[in-house]
């Protein structure tokens, strides 16, 4: 199954709050980033939270938990039982900590977000393609210098840049990505038949009240 991913990422400088309102719309799962490094960046993810939910509603989340290479360095500094807690608390889909420098598990991130958006299809208008290929759009969200940009960068261009550059109201870059059969369970699968055929019956009904608007502005 072709997925093809839009990936979005959100400036996390204060003065740029005023872009996110309207990019949440349309969102099919977001990953929201902290740095393991930086508690300060684990204690501001309730904004952001309330955020994604007031504007995409409930839309999957995963909890990511970067630049992991850092902790054998530091140690631990956000204890584990405060992120179990989060997970608990926002009922987040699950748990993923990620390191660019080190290529652990960054693609495994989107390849789970993409699941997710799968598994939760609604479907929006322009998420389906064909009955095999799908469109979503993702978010990654989180404080400023949390490493959003290196992991989609990395997950795209399979490169690491040590100089780094804060992104300046939003960035995004599109990919395409395979689905395993597999990995989607059997019963979701006819859930995802259902609703392609049910969006194709509708999209024609749409379209043909569309031709009949001109004819009806002449009469």
């Amino acid at each position: 199954m072709k997925l093809t991913l839009s990936l979005w990422d959100i400036a996390g400088q204060e003065r740029f709050e005023f872009f996110k309102t309207d990019f949440f719309r349309g969102v099919a799962a977001v990953g929201l980033v902290f740095d393991l490094s930086r508690p300060d960046t684990f204690d501001s993810i309730n904004e952001y939270f309330d955020d994604i939910r007031d504007r995409s509603g409930n839309i999957p989340i995963i909890l990511v938990g970067n630049k992991s290479d850092l902790i054998k360095d530091i140690g631990e500094t956000i204890p584990r039982e405060k992120i179990i807690q989060m997970i608990n608390q926002y009922n987040l889909f699950e748990y993923i900590e990620t390191s660019v420098l080190e290529n652990n598990n960054v693609e495994n991130l989107f390849y789970r977000l993409s699941l997710t958006a799968l598994l939760d299809l609604k479907p929006r208008l322009g998420e389906i393609i064909d009955s095999d290929h799908f469109r979503f759009k993702i978010l990654l969200v989180g404080a400023a210098a949390v490493g959003k940009s290196s992991l989609i960068d990395f997950f795209i261009k399979k490169e690491f840049k040590e100089s780094y550059k804060l992104t300046v109201g939003l960035d995004f870059l599109v990919t395409d990505l395979e689905i395993r059969d597999e990995d989607v369970p059997k019963e979701v699968l006819g859930l995802i038949k259902d609703s392609v055929r049910f969006y194709k019956k509708n999209i024609k009904k749409i379209r043909k009240l569309e031709d009949q608007i001109p004819e009806m502005n002449k009469s």
